[in-house]
């Protein structure tokens, strides 16, 4: 029963909260690894990616790559707690 709860939840996500973004990488980890040591369950969305990484190249200046950290509603304040 478990894979299939896995495999819909896959598909069918849960209502995500943004709880935390950031453009710096290290930051970014730092944050995911409390979120990971509290046991809140977590998303990720990285906006910029490779193509920030090509225009880099491209133009030699400073890529900007977005990070944000989603967790589920009922999570939004222990989040929160531990995040700061």
């Amino acid at each position: 029963m478990g894979l299939l709860k896995g495999i819909l939840h896959f598909f069918i996500p849960r209502e995500r909260t943004l709880v935390y973004t950031t453009f710096d990488q290290t930051q970014y980890f730092r944050i995911k690894g409390r979120l990971s040591a509290a046991g809140i369950p977590h998303r990720s969305r990285i906006n910029g990616g490779m193509k920030a990484l090509g225009q880099r190249a491209q133009y030699g200046g400073k890529a900007s790559v977005q990070h944000d950290l989603y967790v589920r509603k009922e999570d939004e304040h222990r989040a929160a707690q531990v995040i700061h």
